[in-house]
């Protein structure tokens, strides 16, 4: 395992891969989920969402400890939404059965010993609290909450910090670093400065660290969404929080849906672009979401969209540097016989790809958050094909905030033929350009008043 652990550390995944295969047979049982952990990573670092889902779904099945087992099967959990053949009913049955491995816990608060605040306090918990994609959605709320009525703290699962966290730092009314305790003892701390409200910000990334710490209920009303897409499946969360159109359909949802006038506010820290291209120019599609999100289904579509426009271009750019994965996607581009692609890695200073694309092809099932937001805050209008699960409607309610629902769809002969229509009819194209505002989706004093005047009535 160690050499494998060098491999995938030295940006080897095919290799590292390929000893873990070999090892596997041979591994004692105690620690055979090791394997399967360090097999999920490698084909994270493949850009393989069917293998890594299923790598941890058999680390959750191999491992004896109920705590990991929690973290594999929360990873699990993630991976499946990359995954066309999710559906609601498999949704449902996978979170309950992860809601099962909590039937023992007990819950720590006392509410004939809790303290009675003035002020409603609000407990936002996340695995870290340093600038992210999700951060650029709930940074207003942890600085422009109304200090009259409630109370604010945050609670970190990570030591690192970098400026946003100082900002989050000096904006709170407390900060607390809970990465050296354990989930329970961070449960009551939460609870000893009695937090009316939880807000989990990290549902179940980062193996649902934070899932852990609210299944011991350290506050009255538990909440989770923002910095996660999808129920939660834990009974321990009371409220999703979801919007009218992102939570449409919400027969997942084991949580009672918190629904905000909109889900979404960005809080962008760029200069806007204004998307405005010379239309003249041979058409470039881009997709800049995180590669694990491409799936044959969208290759598919790109196929037949780019047949139908012999001069058309695709720019794809990961959100990560691994060359690995830069690799696995232009492979998988020669299998579908996808040409006029250029496949690049991620990088901090990416703005100037904007500038290049004249219409982002949001990836199916699994859309963009962050990097919707993020293109249409550039100017640049983004295609997306929306689906019934929470997950699969991230990127269609983003645009719906702004007022562009005639570039949403609901299947992939729609999807191909409006990319097609766009590209052939650069007027049109033009004026879809010159029509995207993000007043609305950037409007963070709306969208801080109205979610606290929610969290009052609840």
């Amino acid at each position: 395992m160690d050499i494998a652990k060098k491999l995938l550390a030295a940006g080897k995944p095919f290799e590292a891969l390929e000893r873990l295969k070999k090892i596997l047979p041979n591994v004692d049982a105690d620690n055979k989920w090791r394997v399967h952990e360090l097999i999920g990573a490698a084909f994270h670092d493949l850009c393989d969402a069917d293998g890594a889902a299923q790598a941890y779904f058999n680390a959750a099945t191999t491992d004896k400890y109920l705590r990991s087992q929690r973290t594999h099967y929360s990873n699990y959990l993630f991976a499946l939404h990359y995954l066309p053949q999710l559906d609601a009913p498999t949704l449902i049955n996978e979170l309950a059965i992860y809601n099962s491995l909590y039937r023992d816990t007990t819950p720590i608060r006392n509410e004939e010993l809790e303290i009675r605040n003035e002020k409603i306090s609000v407990a936002y918990l996340s695995p870290n609290f340093y600038d992210s994609s999700a951060a650029r959605f709930y940074e207003a709320l942890l600085t422009d909450y109304d200090r009259e009525k409630f109370s604010v703290t945050a609670w970190s699962l990570s030591s690192e910090e970098d400026s946003f966290t100082e900002k989050i730092r000096r904006n709170v009314d407390g900060y607390f670093d809970i990465s050296e305790v354990s989930f329970e003892e961070a449960a009551e701390k939460i609870r000893d400065v009695g937090a009316d409200i939880l807000i989990d910000l990290g549902g179940h990334t980062e193996g649902g660290s934070t899932l852990q710490i609210a299944a011991y209920r350290p506050a009255r009303v538990q909440l989770c969404g923002i910095g996660y897409f999808d129920s939660t499946g834990l009974d321990a969360i009371d409220y999703f929080i979801g919007d009218e159109f992102l939570t449409a359909h919400d027969a997942t949802f084991t949580e009672k849906i918190l629904r905000l006038k909109n889900a979404f506010c960005f809080q962008g820290k760029w200069e806007k672009g204004n998307g405005k291209r010379d239309f003249n120019l041979p058409l470039t599609f881009g997709s800049l979401n995180n590669f694990m999100k491409i799936s044959d289904d969208y290759l598919a579509a790109v196929k037949k969209i780019l047949d139908a426009l012999p001069e058309a271009q695709i720019i794809f750019r990961d959100t990560t540097p691994l060359k690995s994965r830069q690799i696995a996607l232009i492979e998988r581009l020669k299998n579908f016989g996808i040409e006029r692609a250029e496949v690049r890695r991620g990088e901090n200073n990416f703005f100037a790809d904007y500038s290049e694309i004249d219409l982002i092809l949001d990836t199916f099932p699994y859309p963009g958050g962050m990097m919707t937001a993020l293109a249409l805050y550039m100017g640049v209008p983004v295609l997306n094909l929306c689906g019934d699960l929470a997950s699969r409607r991230i990127g269609a309610d983003i645009l719906h905030i702004v007022g562009l629902d005639e570039l949403i769809v609901t299947d992939a002969d729609a999807y191909i033929k409006k990319a097609v229509n766009l590209a052939t009819n650069r007027a049109e194209l033009a004026a879809l350009t010159g029509k995207i505002s993000v007043d609305k989706l950037t409007d963070t004093k709306t969208f801080v008043e109205d979610f606290y005047s929610r969290l009052e009535e609840i």
